[in-house]
């Protein structure tokens, strides 16, 4: 076997067992890796009837992908999932960056299934054939990066990589996450506090293997050329200069940057948080992620205030805009300070910083006070009480606590002490299925708005937002340049600029543009490349895709069948979601997006407009051959090699017989 390592570690913490599992050819073509194999071995073998996620029964898939530890640009990726979400209540999953994942693939395998509860604090240690359950006392307790450095010393290899849960995890926080190389995070749906649930420190990871590549001289071009066209592209020098946070003073400028738990779309202060501030006044050195040409991190130390000698990796946007902008904060030490707080203790830097902001906002409106808050005073700017309120959010402390049981139940908790109904507080959490929406404002972006509702683990950019629709002036009606820049194949773009797809108001026809980014992102995380690398951002889309999947593995791939790769692992999303009772009404972004126009800005007055929001979803669900409640059809679930999904969701009675035209691309006359 090419590419893949060929084999799945399968793990029962309650019986002790450690078994390996070769690796099917066919299941591997059909699924990729990463996220495609956690999505398919999660429905296939977890009872929905167990509604408990900190249950034993619950399931923990870790998964490094098909170009996982090869040398196609930016592959050191996992994909982390559990199949009930302490967070949402269905199935979720996160995606990190780092140097976990090549390290699992060099050891010999593709995936580790964790079933079952250990009886005491235990960590997985995997050195090759070597695996062994180990005794993890010592270690709880500890922040992640504590236990790092424990682990680290005692097995007297610092190339270990490691997976690891802070205190937040061990808490059973919900918006827990276990971290990678100290600050890589697969965050948001709780499977930090999945592994506290099942006693689990850690993972621990040594390999000494590679990857068998099939036709190796094809393969070095095929990753050479794709180096050289993310080098070679507009934005890559900002990129690769600033990271992330430069996306603080885009969105800002563009109407678009989420201020004050989304009341507004600028900050008045931006240039204080932004990519340049945070370069010239914290960096010390640009760092990548495994064989990553973007190097878009970075170690930054803080030389003043109270914060002074804190030093870390990062900062993403999510936590510029996060815990600045979002909480009306333009003190960037503090920003960096609680940025490296949330990757100490195990935090979502996207879910922890909405409660920040949700809090905030329930003070400006006079809902809590001082007397709810222990003292500290909530209001906008308050950069000392969003400290405090992250530490309490990860050791269940103070009002910051009401959230460690997730978002919506912090506001249904306080909403019963201050003796209101429980929907007037709901509203103010920016979020669907339970998930906190990270730092974009959709509701000038039809398409982005339409993503957002539909994404499969909750409100999540990263699922695939059409980032197209966000800087389509920078391509205006040069088709060619879409297909040069962004790696989408001709067929694909002459549809997007027939059905004027760019445009970010229009409604319809937008599921076709949303589909298309939700299935290559799919495939993103399923070969675990990171998503910056590709047309998302830069331009590593399908065909390219194709091409160094059939060198690395000697099959023969095309881009059609790269993104019916994605199309199969989304629909096996969606059904499962089905199967834990989700529907049409679940796919809506939040109703202030609807009801609260965008009050200043270039996008003044933007709002979602509900009827044609449906129409919008509806057309959306069809062109994926699902029926009007977002059930694939058997006909769809047929057509992608999934008969027995088909069956089970029959058996179940949600599958139902449904006559409609089933959406296609249109062809070009």
């Amino acid at each position: 076997m090419y590419g893949w390592a060929g084999t799945i570690l399968r793990v029962d913490l309650t019986e002790g067992v450690i078994k390996k599992q070769p690796l099917e050819l066919e299941f591997a073509k059909a699924f990729l890796g990463g996220r495609g194999f956690n999505a398919k071995i999660l429905y296939d073998e977890f009872d929905p009837e167990i509604k408990d996620p900190f249950s034993p029964e619950n399931i923990l898939c870790v998964s490094t992908g098909l170009f996982g530890g090869s040398i196609v640009p930016s592959s050191g990726r996992i994909n982390v999932s559990v199949a009930r979400s302490p967070l949402t209540g269905f199935f979720g999953d996160g995606n990190a960056g780092g140097h976990f994942g090549p390290e699992l693939k060099y050891a010999g395998y593709d995936t580790v299934v964790i079933k079952g509860k250990a009886d005491k604090p235990v960590y997985l240690w995997i050195c090759d054939d070597d695996v062994e359950i180990r005794d993890a006392s010592h270690l709880w307790g500890k922040d992640v990066w504590e236990t790092d450095k424990t682990i680290k010393k005692e097995c007297n290899d610092y190339e270990t990589q490691t997976l690891i849960i802070g205190q937040a995890g061990e808490k059973r926080v919900a918006v827990a996450c276990p971290i990678c190389n100290l600050t890589r995070a697969p965050g948001a749906c709780g499977m930090g506090a999945v592994m506290g649930a099942k006693n689990l420190k850690a993972i621990v990871v040594r390999g000494t293997g590679g990857v068998k590549v099939a036709r190796p001289d094809e393969f070095e071009k095929a990753c050479e050329e794709a180096y050289m066209h993310i080098k070679s592209h507009p934005i890559y020098e900002s990129w690769s200069t600033y990271g992330t946070p430069v996306l603080t003073g885009i969105y800002n400028l563009g109407g678009g940057l989420p201020t004050n738990n989304w009341q507004s779309t600028e900050f008045s202060k931006w240039e204080k948080i932004d990519g340049p501030a945070f370069v010239e006044n914290f960096v010390l050195k640009s760092k990548g992620c495994f064989n990553c040409p973007l190097h878009c991190s970075h170690f930054y130390r803080i030389t003043e205030g109270p914060y002074a000698g804190e030093a870390a990796e990062g900062v993403e946007y999510e936590a510029t805009d996060g815990f600045g902008a979002r909480c009306g904060i333009d003190d960037l030490a503090s920003i960096l300070y609680a940025n490296k707080l949330c990757n100490m203790f195990g935090l979502c830097v996207v879910q922890t910083s909405n409660c920040v902001g949700i809090l905030m906002h329930l003070w400006q409106d006079g809902i809590i006070d001082s007397k709810d808050t222990g003292g500290l005073i909530l209001e906008w700017g308050n950069k000392d009480a969003m400290v405090q309120i992250v530490k309490q959010v990860a050791f269940r402390e103070g009002i910051g606590g009401f959230f460690s049981n997730g978002i919506l139940q912090g506001l249904r908790e306080i909403a019963k002490k201050k003796g209101l109904p429980p929907e007037k507080l709901e509203r103010y959490a920016i979020q669907t299925k339970g998930m906190s929406l990270s730092s974009f404002d959709p509701r000038y972006l039809k398409g982005c708005s339409l993503e957002m509702g539909t994404s499969t683990r909750g409100a999540d950019h990263l699922r695939g937002l059409p980032t197209i629709e966000t800087f389509a002036y920078w391509y205006g009606d040069q088709r060619d340049k879409v297909v040069r820049d962004l790696d989408v194949p001709p067929e694909i773009v002459d549809q997007w600029f027939e059905l004027d797809l760019l445009n970010k108001h229009k409604y319809e026809g937008k599921g076709y543009l949303v589909k298309y980014y939700q299935d290559q992102c799919a495939v993103a995380d399923a070969v675990e490349i990171c998503k910056f690398t590709t047309s998302w951002r830069f331009g590593i889309g399908p065909p390219r895709i194709a091409k160094l999947a059939t060198a690395l593995t000697g099959i023969q791939y095309s881009w059609q069948d790269i993104l019916e790769c994605g199309d199969r692992i989304w629909t096996v999303e969606y059904a499962m979601q089905r199967r834990f009772g989700l529907r049409r009404k679940d796919d809506f972004p939040p109703d202030r997006f609807f009801e609260e126009p965008i009050p200043t800005g270039p996008n003044k007055g933007a709002v979602l407009d509900r009827e044609k929001y449906e129409k919008m979803l509806i057309e959306y669900y069809h062109i994926r051959g699902y029926d009007d409640e977002g059930i694939p059809t058997r006909e769809k679930l047929e057509e992608l090699g999934l008969k027995d999904i088909a069956d089970d969701l029959e058996k179940r009675g949600i599958l139902k017989s449904v006559s409609y035209t089933h959406l296609t691309l249109p062809t070009k006359a």
